[in-house]
């Protein structure tokens, strides 16, 4: 039966540190500080990339429920909220002085209260084991370049190429098209907004 291979984060740092004549590491639980740059800087690949909003992290009109005193708290795992077609707000996050959690706040009302369910585009944050793999793949060698320069700070180290990096990159797109309903109309009781896919929005990501 055949396996597929699945990218932890161990591998991916083994990868950054190869790249720079590193040897491999058997754990992240390590004191080489050069383990702990190269886990730092996938988390920020991880970071930015997901920011962007894909179609794996992506939801329109999730359902954010305010508690008992009329606030909703914003999970941490949230990286951005924005309205939807059917939005009567201006959402934004915001963590008022003295609490502990992120808050939805309404800019237009300049509330932080709510009486009913607000159902926004929500754009989620993975950890980097629970992504797609050719997202993995991508972050790890953007990881890999740009650690080499920061770490070395020469291009010379740098195994992967630009049109290596540009490969990943086209991946991770081809993956976002095969995925997402483009150009397909849902109605208003699926929750969903018309999407319309432009090659060249694609490109310029």
């Amino acid at each position: 039966m055949a396996t597929t291979f699945k990218l932890t984060k161990l591998a991916a740092v083994n990868i950054i540190l190869s790249n720079i004549g590193q040897a491999p590491l058997t754990s992240l639980t390590t004191s080489n500080p050069l383990s702990s740059l190269a886990e730092g800087m996938i988390d920020e690949v991880c970071h930015s990339l997901q920011s962007e909003g894909w179609v794996f992290n992506t939801e329109q009109d999730y359902p954010f429920t305010p508690d008992t005193n009329k606030f909703i708290e914003i999970p941490e795992n949230v990286l951005s909220l924005d309205k939807t077609e059917w939005s009567t707000i201006e959402p934004v996050i915001r963590k008022p002085a003295g609490v502990t959690n992120a808050r939805l706040y309404d800019k237009r009302d300049h509330t932080y209260e709510f009486d009913d369910v607000q159902y926004l585009k929500v754009v989620w944050y993975f950890e980097f084991v629970d992504l797609p793999e050719v997202f993995k793949q991508y972050i790890t060698i953007r990881a890999a370049n740009l650690f080499a320069n920061r770490a070395v700070g020469s291009n010379e180290v740098v195994k992967y190429s630009e049109n290596e990096e540009a490969n990943a990159r086209a991946a991770v797109m081809e993956y976002e098209t095969q995925q997402g309903d483009y150009n397909i109309f849902n109605d208003s009781a699926g929750g969903r907004e018309f999407q319309t896919y432009l090659p060249y929005n694609a490109i310029k990501r």
